[in-house]
């Protein structure tokens, strides 16, 4: 058997192959007591020529290593959606920025609104999808102890016939509840990978410039159309959106929701932009809370108080990721 019957068997040279030159690999034994390695460097250009004097005839044990060729990579694909004047799926050539690729599309339409553009990554996804894979299983080890914690206390209170430990069974049973849900509710959502991107600082400023992104294959571009509204989520009487009103203040927005549950955390309120951003409260410099500039497209997110719950350490994690999960992928459903 000679090299150009192995390439060959192994369906021949791809198209990332250099068929310039080939390593042959070539193991011997030494008096039954030692190895040596021999290198052999095969004209591989030759052997598909049909040279016989290049066609190197095989031996057992061999390995032909051939290379790729420098900086190839199969085509690379970025798809651009909604409001853009050409929106399709764009080959792209390496080191190709965000900002080309949209000139190439003929920009945004009249009705685009950048703000809330959405970029996502397919590397990024991936990576989020294993967090929120971890944390579901952290969860259910939390949830796994609080149950013997609450089999422990229904067995105190019994012996003990009262109230205290029924009281402490009463409050794990209720945290297993919520956290059966939350896990459910985990389980069920799917990472966005979204890249949080400036798109009107990108579109000002110059192709190439530190805010501008080089793209890759996968990556994935939604332009929505306009928005008039501002959505508040989370612990309020009325999860609602609300036209977007100038001078009206996180807290007005809320208090147009009906105000706070009991169950909030007023102290962890915070605000996603319609970019992805996010504000969060930063204790006393809050109030002037007012400071905080409100936009068309933001949303408000009132938090669960997870010192209600105290047998899920995990609790403000989860539901915050929850929350930020459901902004993103209503966020690209708004084209």
């Amino acid at each position: 058997m000679t090299v150009r019957d192995l390439i060959r068997a192994g369906g021949g040279l791809s198209d990332a192959a250099y068929g310039g030159s080939a390593e042959l690999t070539r193991y011997k034994v030494i008096n039954g007591e030692s190895r040596r390695t021999e290198l052999i460097r095969v004209d591989l250009a030759a052997v598909l020529r049909g040279d016989p004097a290049a066609n190197v005839r095989l031996e057992p044990f061999d390995s032909l290593s051939i290379k790729g060729i420098q900086a190839w990579t199969d085509q690379g694909v970025i798809t651009l959606s909604g409001q853009l004047k050409f929106p399709g799926k764009y080959s792209i050539k390496q080191g190709e920025t965000l900002k080309s690729v949209l000139l190439r599309a003929g920009g945004l339409t009249e009705y685009a609104f950048p703000e809330g553009s959405v970029f996502t990554r397919q590397e990024l996804r991936d990576r989020e999808q294993t967090q929120l894979d971890l944390l579901g299983d952290r969860m259910e080890k939390d949830i796994a102890f609080t149950a013997l914690q609450g089999v422990a206390l229904n067995a105190s209170g019994a012996v003990a016939g009262a109230g205290a430990g029924a009281g402490a069974a009463g409050g794990a049973a209720a945290a297993l509840s919520v956290g059966h849900s939350l896990v459910t509710q985990l389980r069920q959502s799917r990472a966005v990978g979204r890249l949080v991107i400036n798109l009107p600082r990108l579109l000002r400023s110059p192709t190439g410039s530190v805010s501008d992104v080089i793209v890759r294959d996968g990556d994935e571009l939604i332009v929505p159309k306009f928005q008039q509204e501002v959505t508040v989520i989370g612990e309020v009487q009325t999860v609602t959106s609300h036209l977007y009103r100038p001078g009206l203040s996180r807290d007005d927005y809320i208090a147009l929701s009906g105000g706070q549950t009991v169950r909030a955390d007023k102290s962890r309120i915070y605000i996603v932009h319609a970019d992805g951003s996010v504000v969060v409260n930063e204790g006393a410099r809050w109030f002037s809370s007012s400071n905080v500039q409100m936009h068309p497209g933001d949303t408000v997110v009132v938090p669960l108080n997870a010192e209600h719950i105290p047998a899920l350490p995990l609790w403000q994690a989860v539901t915050q990721i929850l929350y930020n999960v459901a902004i993103a992928t209503a966020a690209i459903h708004a084209l």
